[in-house]
């Protein structure tokens, strides 16, 4: 008799550690996380972290929705800093940023390449007016996965459930967002504000600020070919490389010796390995240039990447401020005027600010107009249009 039951109490502590073993936390998850219903918007693990910042650093790693596949999540990393002090009634409102053109490997995530001092300035600038900071690394940087260089909606369902995941652990988080982006952050932030009404009606986008925005319409190929000639480097060609690096990453299928010629094809592989200013500097220094880049037919077979640059609407509910560098070499001021005018014609609120300087000097050359928009905006001031 006592020997069954020291069989029966063994079964019993067998299948306990069974079901203990079956709700083991992943070693990327944190207590919180792992007994909440698994979604997009949600914290998977928070740990603290020291920034010269006027505020509390935190990275955060969270879900969201897989671009490709929207009944999988994917994880991404991002940054939080909430401003020093008692918040005021309602929350502290959200600032979330959107980064320009890091690179598509894992490491180039503003998250693991720490806050510098300039970096730190700005945030503190924004922190000290009485924002949070929710700034997404967006998917396959910072946390495995397959980086969508470009990919509008990848990038705009990050923004968005950065904020619902950073509103989950911070309850002095406000639902009011205004949305800034620079560069490939300012796509970003065009594409989260199309799609925030559908997919994240939790949160209210008070206003959008794209600064240096690239735009993909029917004659995306113009990427593959920006000024200073066919024969003399151009950003195109780094931009072009990305994007098909990260085709290549998403689709096994795709043949790179299609979009490039065999000179760029070491650099093509290299694209996933090096970060922005690295890449760019490689790039350059190997006398890469459009015509000696690309193969004659590179814009259809980059054409699901081109495809997927572009935004889900035009169509926004919120205003929104353009800011475009005159002498911008990067992201031709052509194209930015394009983006405004197909704005307004969708019916958006547009307000234009232009500036006389290139395109990374831009983010501070425009922060007055950015800030004073943004806290316009939160006061529901009414914006005026530069729409015709």
């Amino acid at each position: 008799m006592r020997s069954f039951t020291a069989l029966m109490a063994f079964s019993a502590i067998a299948v306990s550690a069974g079901i203990l073993s079956a709700c083991a936390m992943n070693a990327d998850e944190d207590a919180e996380s792992r007994f909440t219903p698994v979604a997009a918007g949600q914290a998977i693990k928070l740990e603290q972290k020291n920034a010269p910042v006027a505020g509390s650093t935190y990275r955060m790693a969270y879900r969201s929705t897989d671009a490709h596949n929207p009944t999988h999540l994917v994880a991404v990393s991002s940054e939080v800093m909430i401003p020093r002090g008692a918040p005021p009634a309602g929350g502290w409102p959200v600032l979330a940023w959107a980064h320009g053109t890091s690179g598509i490997g894992l490491t180039c995530a503003p998250s693991v390449m720490g806050i510098g001092g300039p970096q730190a300035s700005f945030y503190s600038r924004w922190l000290r007016r009485g924002y949070a900071i929710v700034a997404t690394d967006y998917p396959g940087l910072g946390e495995p996965g397959a980086a969508l260089y470009l990919h509008a909606k990848s990038e705009g369902m990050a923004v968005l459930d950065s904020v619902r995941a950073a509103r989950r652990r911070f309850s002095s988080l406000s639902g009011h967002v205004v949305l800034l982006g620079h560069d490939q952050g300012a796509q970003a932030v065009l594409a989260a504000s199309a799609l925030a009404k559908s997919y994240a009606p939790s949160l209210q986008i008070k206003g959008t600020i794209a600064l240096g925005a690239p735009y993909f319409d029917s004659n995306s190929g113009h990427i593959l070919n920006q000024p200073r000639g066919a024969r003399r480097f151009a950003p195109g060609v780094v931009y072009g490389l990305l994007l098909g690096a990260s085709l290549g990453s998403a689709d096994p299928g795709f043949d790179a010796s299609r979009a490039f010629k065999p000179r760029a094809l070491p650099y093509y592989r290299k694209a996933t390995e090096l970060c922005r200013g690295d890449f760019f500097g490689a790039v350059e220094h190997a006398g890469l240039t459009p015509d000696n880049t690309f193969q004659p037919d590179a814009e259809q077979a980059l054409a699901p990447a081109l495809n997927w640059a572009r935004y889900p609407s035009l169509a926004l509910t919120s205003p929104v401020m353009l800011g475009i560098a005159s002498n911008d070499s990067q992201i031709p001021p052509a194209q930015q005027e394009k983006l405004k005018q197909d704005l307004c014609a969708a019916g958006t609120v547009v307000s234009v600010h232009h500036y006389r300087v290139e395109h990374s000097p831009l983010l501070n050359a425009a922060e007055s107009e950015a800030q004073n928009f943004a806290d316009r905006s939160l006061q529901g001031d009414a914006i005026s249009s530069d729409c015709q």
